[in-house]
């Protein structure tokens, strides 16, 4: 095959086939793409792609749980190429302008949005996008949700939040924040008022703890507590502390503490493995100076004899089989009472979906969702994000948002406008170089004196040669290659690129058979062993007869 056709053939399986990265994500962004083209320097061009797929691109390049690093061929024999850090290297480059390009023509009909969290804001930003009129309600003082109010500026600049939030209100989208929808507007006159609704006000409910001593003074939630700092403020807080919970909020809660000058120690009740805190986080929470302590159940809290929470009696656990979350239950061991002295205990045991003022019945139809449509039970409202799957990631979210909206759009147009043709947008956006703007986020985290700072972000932006040294560490994954033997001239190209080793020698044997080969003596190629082969596309693109294709498969 000539050497220009395989190159083509190439780049057209690599559209076809995503890599392990791109089917990992939930709005399925082409990571491999913005990750070699930041590899070869057109920033442009990798900008697009990651901001593509999603709206909330500058927000996921800090606060992306990653689930296309934990499947990085990359990391099975070294580690995963930082597909996150380059988007936030690119999103920090460059923004999206809210006036998009391709935006449909408007179609005259409304939707409401009920909060302004990762995935009503990704849905409005689809809605207003396919030409619709979209109001968002927001009971907090600012657009964000669980990304503003439970993740740290410590970790996520306001900077980032404001430039994705907007060039959502760039497309049209209002932002009505302060209001809360069963208390300032009913659900009544948002049907009245909108074509449809889309609920999704996250699981701001708090989990509660039954246990003894809980509304001592300095037993705190750890939401509430975040919220205080993520503002702006200064919450109060104990020189000695508690965090109970295993999850990030957990460890945003107890980094805040630090931050705080208190001495932090971390309990959970089961073990590490079981914790859903990437390496990365949990690993800054103890270089910060907190401790984990695994295995530690609370039992009661110990009051001062003024009120005042003096310290926690815990029990250790053992692992016993799994529950219903299918991890394993923690089994409390007899006689291995303790108490962990503190006075402040937060609370980081998850949030509960928040149902927005109404009844009970109506809460639970606003929760019972078609999976497929994100439709309720209630002609016009759908539901979606973490107020109906429980307590996620943001990029889940996202792609909750996202599906709820293409729902949304389907229904308008079979409800309102079956007999029109609304052509479907061009995804295309003008950039906006940052110019220096965003400089004040590329901190180490530090103040004078090596101080940890609660508004300052511990992550740096990578710098434009270390983003295209991480670029060029991909191993474009997500191709079937083999060596076609009458094309093949044994040069050993593909060899010598081949980063596991993956290609033999071979020989055809009586009966047209190959084997391995242990000398020189009538090698006619090399083969690539399946079982070992990677597919990363190197030997593909190394080949110079074009002997190396990509083989049509079901």
């Amino acid at each position: 095959m000539p050497k220009l056709k395989a190159l083509q053939q190439l780049e057209a399986w690599r559209e076809r086939y995503p890599a392990p990265c791109q089917a990992a994500c939930p709005v399925h962004t082409n990571a491999r793409a913005y990750v070699t083209q930041t590899a070869d320097g057109r920033f442009e061009g990798a900008f697009l792609a990651a901001r593509g797929p999603n709206p909330l691109a500058a927000i996921c390049g800090r606060a992306c749980s990653a689930p296309c690093e934990d499947v990085c061929t990359r990391g099975e024999f070294d580690r995963p190429v930082k597909i996150r850090q380059i988007k936030r290297f690119l999103t920090d480059r460059f923004e999206a302008s809210g006036a998009a390009a391709g935006r449909s023509s408007p179609t005259g009909l409304g939707v409401a949005v009920v909060g302004a969290g990762p995935a009503g804001l990704a849905a409005a930003h689809d809605l207003a996008f396919l030409g619709h009129n979209v109001t968002v309600y927001e009971a907090a003082p600012a657009a964000g949700g669980m990304a503003l109010l439970g993740v740290p500026r410590f970790r996520l600049a306001n900077a980032a939040i404001d430039r994705d939030v907007h060039s959502i209100e760039g497309l049209g989208v209002e932002i009505r924040t302060g209001v809360r929808v069963g208390q300032d507007v009913s659900l009544d006159e948002l049907r009245r008022d909108f074509n449809a609704i889309f609920v999704a006000t996250g699981t701001m409910r708090l989990n509660a703890l039954d246990a003894a001593g809980v509304q001592l003074k300095g037993v705190v939630q750890a939401l509430p507590f975040l919220e205080v700092a993520n503002l702006g403020g200064r919450p109060a807080c104990g020189s000695r502390v508690a965090v109970l919970g295993g999850g990030y909020t957990a460890m945003d809660a107890a980094r805040t503490a630090v931050r705080l000058g208190a001495e932090v120690s971390v309990l959970y009740r089961r073990t590490r493995s079981e914790t859903e805190v990437h390496d990365e986080e949990l690993n800054e929470t103890l270089h910060e100076g907190a401790s984990i302590e695994y295995l530690v159940s609370p039992l009661r809290f110990i009051d001062d004899g003024t009120g005042n929470v003096a310290g926690v009696e815990c029990v250790r656990n053992r692992l016993g089989e799994p529950d219903a979350s299918g991890r394993p239950r923690p089994l409390p061991i007899p006689g291995s009472e303790f108490t962990f002295e503190c006075d402040m205990v937060i609370l980081a045991l998850g949030q509960s979906p928040d149902p927005m003022g109404v009844d009970q019945q109506l809460a639970g139809q606003l929760r019972e969702v078609d999976p497929e449509t994100s439709m309720t039970p209630l002609a016009g409202i759908f539901s979606g994000g973490d107020f109906v799957s429980g307590a996620s990631t943001i990029i889940e979210a996202v792609g909750a948002g996202r599906a709820a909206a293409a729902s949304i759009h389907r229904y308008l147009h079979d409800r309102f406008a079956p007999g029109a043709v609304w052509p479907e947008p061009a995804e295309t956006w003008p950039l906006v170089p940052s110019n220096g703007r965003n400089s004040a986020l590329s901190s180490n985290g530090t103040l004078p004196g090596g101080k940890l700072s609660l508004e300052h972000e511990v992550e740096r932006t990578l710098t434009e040669e270390e983003a295209m040294a991480e670029g060029l560490r991909c191993l474009f994954c997500g191709l079937l290659p083999t060596v076609i033997l009458d094309d093949c001239t044994a040069c050993q190209a593909c060899v010598l690129v081949c980063p596991v080793d993956a290609i033999h020698r071979v020989s055809i044997v009586a009966g047209g058979d190959m084997a391995d080969l242990t000398g020189e003596r009538d090698v006619l190629g090399y083969q690539i062993w399946a079982e070992e082969c990677i597919r990363c596309g190197r030997c593909f693109k190394a080949c110079p007869t074009g002997a190396i294709v990509v083989p049509e498969r079901d």
